[in-house]
């Protein structure tokens, strides 16, 4: 009897980490952050960026994707953009920007030198710096 009631608060407990989990992704990194950003604390908002940074990353691989693939079809139509090599410049840049990303995060949490809130602030600059890249690929 106690192991059925303990499987059914399991179940329930399961279920609504789900629910949580896949409304939480059905809203947009943007939309996630400033949430965070309204948490009355720095603990509950180291809590809270790890889902956005991983949101954030989702939505701009797939901004990425779309652009990559815009790049592929443009170099089969035109000769003269074919020559220019687009999807070697945009696989390029998609490196870049990500060495750029590490590289400023890792700044911004050196001058916090020992102190508290250098990963809480190196986690806001990936999300703003991936939420910014993602406009700018959206708006091409």
């Amino acid at each position: 009897m106690k192991e059925s009631l303990i499987y059914r608060i399991a179940s329930i407990v399961i279920l609504l980490g789900g629910v949580t989990q896949t409304s939480m992704a059905a809203e947009s990194a943007e939309t996630l952050y400033r949430k965070c950003q309204a948490r009355t604390s720095t603990v509950e908002q180291r809590k809270c960026y790890p889902a956005v940074e991983k949101q954030s990353e989702v939505e701009l691989v797939a901004a990425e994707k779309k652009v990559r693939a815009t790049m592929v079809e443009l170099e089969k139509m035109s000769e003269g953009s074919r020559s220019m090599h687009p999807v070697k410049a945009f696989d390029q840049a998609a490196r870049a920007y990500r060495d750029f990303r590490t590289a400023e995060s890792g700044r911004v949490l050196a001058s916090y030198g020992s102190g508290n809130g250098g990963g809480l602030a190196a986690s806001q600059t990936n999300i703003e710096m991936n939420l910014a890249r993602i406009k700018l690929l959206k708006t091409q």
